[in-house]
């Protein structure tokens, strides 16, 4: 029998199992869940990761290889995307040959954002139940959006009052990962101060890709040419340059943050805690961590305080052309 979302993290606490299926239309809640089982995982001694995306052309003998002895590490995660949760005949023989056979070795995770009734009744996803775990993810309902919302923000360190829950419920429509965006922001920009709807509206503004927290996002991902897009375009429409700052460093301080604790011997699971980084942001800033390493970082906080200089007027040279030369340095 599948696990309910609610019961995952008790579940996760009895151990890792040899396979995951992780599925359902909430593509944030899919993406926690897999954050957590890769946190668990690097606390086991899975010090790689391999992912795999697999639409109708690929080949599924990369799964098999995914799975051959490492050089450079014992153990691995395979991080199998499967985005219709549909493999076909041949994805679901060789998904169901693997639950038959785990390999202790190498973690078999698999996720899809797509899941009908077809996909949750296939032979290949029940021999997830019988042979690791399954989470059946399903949309958070209208009703349930409000208290949603409010334990999120609640977790975010926020002290709204039911008027500002209820306008961020109202104003997101029951998009998730835009409610887990604007909560982030409100976090940075209200801290724990009590937070009503009025501090929302003016805080909150509609979606827009020319946001700050996504080049912050995109810096962390190593995404240059979105990273320059979007600045150009902060630009453009003048977002003051303190909100861009503000946001980057808030992103690159958490991945600094994380990399010298974890150098320092410190768990990733802990630091993470610790931390507060939200599950669907752990596994961008464990792999900013391992790309960039310390020194990077060191350098280009280092080119972030001379971007507030500069915007504040205390420093010479322009203080947006700084930010691409940052994001060169972070992305290139």
């Amino acid at each position: 029998m599948p696990v309910r979302l609610e019961q995952f993290d008790a579940r996760l606490e009895q151990g890792l199992a040899p396979v995951y299926l992780l599925a359902g239309p909430e593509p944030l809640l899919v993406q926690e869940c897999r954050d957590k089982v890769f946190a668990h995982a690097r606390e086991q001694g899975f010090d790689e990761r391999v992912t795999l995306h697999a639409d109708r052309y690929f080949d599924w003998n990369e799964l098999t290889a995914g799975g051959e002895p490492s050089l450079f590490a014992r153990r691995r995660v395979i991080d199998l995307r499967i985005p219709t949760g549909k493999p076909g005949q041949e994805g679901g023989r060789t998904l169901s040959d693997w639950c038959e056979a785990p390999d202790p070795d190498n973690l078999l995770v698999v996720s899809c954002n797509e899941w009908d009734k077809g996909s949750r009744d296939s032979k290949w996803a029940k021999q997830f139940d019988s042979a690791g775990v399954r989470v059946d993810i399903w949309p958070v309902k209208a009703g349930e959006l409000p208290g949603w919302i409010a334990g999120r923000m609640r977790h975010a360190g926020l002290n709204p009052d039911p008027g500002a829950i209820q306008v961020l419920a109202e104003r997101l429509e029951g998009n998730l990962l835009a409610a887990d965006q604007e909560i982030m922001k409100l976090a940075l920009l209200k801290g724990d101060a009590p937070l009503g709807a009025e501090d929302v509206l003016e805080v909150v503004a509609d979606s827009s890709r020319f946001d700050a927290f996504v080049l912050a996002d995109s810096l962390v991902a190593g995404d240059l040419a979105n990273a320059l897009r979007v600045s150009l375009g902060l630009r453009r429409i003048g977002v003051p340059l303190p909100m861009v700052v503000g946001a980057l460093a808030m992103k690159l301080g958490q991945v600094q943050a994380f990399a010298d604790a974890v150098a320092r011997g410190e768990p990733a699971g802990n630091v993470f805690r610790r931390l507060r980084i939200w599950q669907s942001q752990q596994g961008a800033c464990s792999d900013a961590a391992r790309r960039l390493g310390r020194d990077r970082l060191a350098e280009v906080m280092a080119m972030l305080s001379r971007i507030d200089r500069q915007a504040k007027g205390r420093g010479r040279g322009d203080p947006w052309h700084e930010l691409d030369r940052l994001a060169i340095r972070m992305c290139a």
